[in-house]
């Protein structure tokens, strides 16, 4: 079960330390949250004192949606003298520093009751009395939380300088004012715009043989279309049973198609993966723009089905499901001419493992292991910080039992910053991060 809403009790630290404040602009669209805010003067930056940091984080569950207003009792002069270090130069005793003036100076969350979880709904239900109605759309019904009096704002209050407090107590009000002359609509999910868009790329299998998507998808009443890595354990270990499954499908007229994405670089070891595990079906070297074309996000493995015609039939399946059944579903439902609900796994970035620590294990698009990036690990009262060592890897001493919260902070230079939210099982795992490069 996500803990999405106890989340939101939670002090959060600050979400992207690369921004030192929103620009001076009084309108701020969040369309994937569903409001547009117009800010008053109190929000303009050469007006604070400290620093104000929006950070939405759109869907994050079913029919939940959420993003939290930050602020931080720090000038923006003292911010970037640390965030002018180069990635290694940044201490625990940094980091230590931004958390301590961090605070939440607002948190926004929609409810879609059109698809919320019963579990969910009564999660809301037992928290009505501590949020505020702020706005409707449909279905779908926007909050604010209570923090004025909240416990963990007294407290983060009590911590900082008068001067700061008395900031964030002018924004707080202001910016509960901003919320009633909000304008609220449905969120903008992007993805879905691409149900029914024909698709088509060109590239060539691991032999180096010229392959366009035309002559794949023509041949076949629906495509599986399996993205996957060198890397990817997870990718690995459904391999064996997705060659069995591609098997068993011929006979609907369906196809399986894989696409090694780090096959510039691991070309012989993606044959050497195929090989071990018996995969007789299609595999193709990377698709260029592959990303844009499918809205893809660098989560690995991936599936994608298509029709005849190549167009997408359904929203990206994320995700090593643990057995062929969901990918059998979708596709029997596709074949029934059924619109198909994509259902992903519970934790489809995670891993159990043996070692008696949470790990993030963060990579590129490439398949390389990022070193220096920053790692926020949260449980629903407390927040830890790392950085990924040179394996990639940055490992969190925490209790099992819980489900935790992880965003990228920081991100070495090179890379595009991520501002996704992810989440570990209640047990000991991994759980793995893809960035993608800097243009």
């Amino acid at each position: 079960m996500k803990k999405i809403l106890y989340m939101l009790l939670a002090v959060l630290l600050l979400a992207s330390l690369g921004s030192a404040a929103f620009a001076d602009e009084y309108q701020e669209v969040f369309e994937e949250n569903g409001f547009t805010l117009k800010y008053t003067d109190e929000f303009r930056k050469d007006n604070l004192k400290g620093t104000f940091t929006p950070y939405p984080s759109g869907m994050i569950d079913d029919g939940l949606y959420y993003a939290t207003f930050n602020y931080l009792a720090m000038s923006d002069e003292e911010l970037n003298i640390i965030m002018n270090k180069d990635m290694e130069e940044i201490t625990e005793a940094d980091l230590a520093l931004i958390r301590s003036k961090q605070g939440s100076l607002a948190v926004v969350y929609a409810i879609d009751y059109a698809k919320i979880s019963e579990e969910n709904l009564a999660i809301q239900e037992s928290i009505a009395d501590t949020v505020t109605e702020i706005g409707t759309a449909g279905d779908i019904v926007f909050y604010r939380y209570n923090l004025e009096n909240a416990e963990d704002t007294l407290a983060y209050l009590a911590g900082i300088a008068p001067a700061y407090q008395e900031e964030y107590r002018t924004l707080q009000a202001a910016f509960n004012e901003v919320l009633k002359n909000a304008e609220y609509y449905t969120p903008v999910i992007k993805a879905e715009e691409l149900v029914g868009t024909v698709i088509s790329f060109e590239t060539t299998d691991l032999d180096g043989n010229s392959v366009r998507s035309e002559d794949i998808f023509s041949g076949h009443e629906v495509t599986m279309v399996n993205l996957w890595a060198t890397w990817c354990h997870n990718c690995i270990g459904e391999m064996t049973e997705l060659g069995e499954m591609a098997e068993r499908l011929a006979e609907k007229n369906v196809a399986v198609v894989g696409i090694c994405t780090d096959a510039d670089d691991e070309l012989e070891a993606c044959k050497e993966i195929l090989k071990e595990h018996n995969v007789n079906y299609l595999n193709l070297m990377p698709v260029e723009d592959l990303d844009e074309l499918l809205m893809w996000d660098g989560a690995l493995p991936t599936s994608y089905f298509f029709g005849s015609d190549g167009s997408l039939l359904c929203l990206g399946f994320r995700g090593a499901p643990t057995t062929m059944e969901p990918y059998e579903k979708i596709i029997d439902g596709l074949l029934g001419g059924e619109t198909v609900e994509m259902e992903e796994p519970d934790m489809p970035h995670v891993a159990a493992n043996n070692e008696g620590v949470y790990r993030v294990i963060v990579s590129d698009s490439d398949g390389d292991m990022v070193k220096g990036a920053t790692i926020q690990f949260c449980s629903d009262t407390i927040c830890m910080m790392g950085k990924t060592d040179e394996n990639g890897v940055a490992a969190f001493e925490m209790e099992e039992g819980q489900i935790y919260t992880v965003h990228v902070l920081k991100v070495p230079a090179g890379y595009e910053k991520t501002t996704k939210e992810f989440q570990t099982s209640d047990t000991f795992c991994d759980v793995y991060v893809a960035l993608e490069k800097a243009d």
